[in-house]
């Protein structure tokens, strides 16, 4: 039985999203994220550190928890841009033409950021690299919040003006504060 279009799993057979991941995360991404690894490998051994983060099969189960969680907010958050805001997570793929602010939107502004976060956690877990893990995951996360900030911000603001503005003083930037403190003013 497929997946319905309309339901959060079925956003990853609609042409935004398989334009998005042919475009972006297939040729940059995935073997960027490979290079990372490599790269996390090589820093592992000229640090002399252990290499086993967790012994096996513990590494696969917990990096796989891990990639599985960061999938499905990802779903969640780009089957939300898809069919409420009627567009694409990705302007190369179809710039999303309304503002989506409920769901998963209603928490923080940039959901997909943990999604990516937790996937890319989960591959230095399952690979057992220290520096992929604890240097380069964190390193990966603080620059994609300082695109956000930089790049998407001031798009967003000039796309959807004072609907953004509003939603933008309602909404957390990154941490979803109401989670754990539901009375915290999000600012």
């Amino acid at each position: 039985m497929s997946a319905s279009p309309t339901k959060p799993i079925g956003v990853l057979l609609t042409p935004q999203i398989l334009h998005m991941l042919a475009k972006v995360y297939v040729p940059v991404l995935f073997p960027l994220t490979f290079l990372i690894v490599l790269a996390g490998f090589a820093v592992d051994r000229w640090l002399g550190l252990p290499p086993v983060l967790l012994a096996s099969p513990l590494n696969w189960v917990v990096g796989g928890a891990l990639f599985l969680a960061g999938g499905i907010i990802w779903v969640i958050a780009y089957a939300a841009i898809v069919f409420q805001g009627h567009g694409s997570p990705s302007p190369t793929a179809g710039r999303t033409q309304q503002l989506v602010t409920t769901g998963i939107y209603s928490l923080c502004r940039y959901p997909s950021v943990h999604a990516k976060f937790l996937g890319v956690l989960g591959v230095g877990v399952a690979l057992n690299s220290w520096t992929f893990t604890f240097l380069l995951c964190p390193l990966l996360l603080i620059g994609s919040l300082v695109e956000k900030l930089w790049r998407q911000e001031p798009q967003n603001h000039a796309v959807f003006g004072d609907d953004w503005l509003r939603y933008r003083e309602r909404v957390p930037f990154f941490i979803p504060w109401r989670i754990f403190v539901p009375q915290r003013r999000s600012s």
